[in-house]
């Protein structure tokens, strides 16, 4: 009887790991601002006023789009995409890239 009882103990054990070993990735939230989002867009909001030339665009895109790439937020991974696209392609299209990121963040609920 004893053994049957620690069966049942272990296989409860067992089943209690299994269902709390899912990935980082299968619990995080697309609603929710995580942490590469918020690096993202604080990198952003930080550096955009400063980005006057192409390179400067270049570079901050690239830095955002680093962190953006990794994270599972809704809107931001695709936002950053973006602003690397529209930061080589002229003040007209850089604006609607700032723009666009901007709004991801806002819209994922990060504060300034």
């Amino acid at each position: 009887m004893r053994s049957k009882h620690l069966a049942a103990l272990a296989f409860a054990a067992l089943a209690l790991t299994a269902c709390g070993s899912r990935s980082d990735e299968e619990r995080a939230d697309p609603s929710k601002l995580d942490d590469a989002a918020s690096l993202a867009c604080d990198d952003f909001a930080n550096s955009y006023k400063a980005a006057h030339t192409t390179d400067a665009r270049v570079d901050l895109a690239n830095k955002v789009n680093e962190w953006a790439q990794s994270s599972k937020t809704k809107g931001i991974a695709e936002g950053a995409t973006i602003l690397t696209r529209g930061s080589d392609g002229g003040e007209n299209a850089w604006q609607l890239a700032t723009y666009t990121f901007a709004q991801s963040c806002l819209d994922a609920g990060w504060k300034a």
